[in-house]
């Protein structure tokens, strides 16, 4: 499975390497979308492969340092190729396939000490199936936020590049990062709720206060706030994104720093 986990790692960066190419040549060269969809479809496939058939053919979720970085990753992958049928997400790939890569290659570096987990345990499944996509779908909403911080950089620009032109409108980027944040900031409840209440079923132990726990209050209420404050009073901008940015940071330190604590320092 790590040899997959290579071939992986070597597609998206390769990935990376044609968008990147499209991004940086003259904009009367439509880019190929289409071409770009059946490449990362096959690449799909495969990740898929990496990442059910050990849980499947155990019949349990795999949960650890390394396997949940290919996971959130192969989620945030799978959620951006379902998108770009319906939105125009184009600019979106310059930061997902390199991320993707850098991801896997650390996944693969530090796999960590994976936990096994019966399927079978609802509340778990709930709780855990939640958090993921809430992780994906919030890494999404970063990486539009990175977008919309670049694409704002360029409108404030007194000189026009070609590559500007390459990326959706403003307006746009901003529209799908607070759809992506409102869908996140749900399931990120559900999380938290289901984390919290059924504490004993999920973890075997009673809620408690830990470093997962502060940081990920932490997160959840920058989300609400960004999220109440756009819906009162508009809040849009680069204040906005820079903040959608620190919050997930601020999630992935509750999740993935305390898996990196547990399972590969100590």
């Amino acid at each position: 499975m790590s040899l997959l986990l290579l071939v992986l790692i070597f597609a998206y960066a390769a990935l990376s390497v044609l968008a990147w190419r499209c991004w940086q040549r003259h904009t009367a060269v439509p880019y190929p979308l289409r071409g770009e969809q059946l490449l990362l479809l096959s690449v799909l496939l495969l990740h898929t492969f990496t990442v059910w058939q050990p849980m499947l053919q155990q019949r349990v979720l795999l949960v650890g340092f390394g396997h949940a970085l290919n996971l959130i990753t192969w989620l945030m992958v799978l959620l951006y190729w379902v998108g770009s049928f319906r939105y125009r997400l184009q600019g979106l790939q310059l930061a997902l396939f390199p991320c993707s890569a850098a991801v896997l290659l650390l996944a693969w570096l530090l796999p960590g000490q994976p936990t096994a987990y019966p399927m079978h345990n609802s509340a778990f499944m709930i709780h855990v199936l939640s958090a993921l996509l809430a992780y994906a779908l919030f890494g999404i909403t970063t990486l539009l936020a990175v977008l919309m911080l670049v694409r704002n950089h360029y409108l404030h620009r007194r000189k026009t590049v070609p590559q500007q032109s390459f990326l959706p409108p403003l307006l746009s980027i901003e529209k799908l990062m607070f759809q992506g944040l409102q869908a996140g900031f749900v399931l990120l409840t559900i999380a938290a709720v289901s984390g919290t209440v059924f504490s004993e079923a999920v973890f075997g132990e009673p809620a408690r206060l830990t470093h997962k726990t502060v940081f990920g209050v932490l997160s959840w209420l920058i989300y609400l706030v960004i999220l109440l404050r756009h819906h009162t009073q508009a809040w849009r901008g680069k204040k906005v994104a820079w903040w959608v940015i620190v919050s997930f940071v601020s999630l992935m330190l509750a999740y993935f720093g305390s898996k990196f604590v547990l399972e590969i320092l100590f």
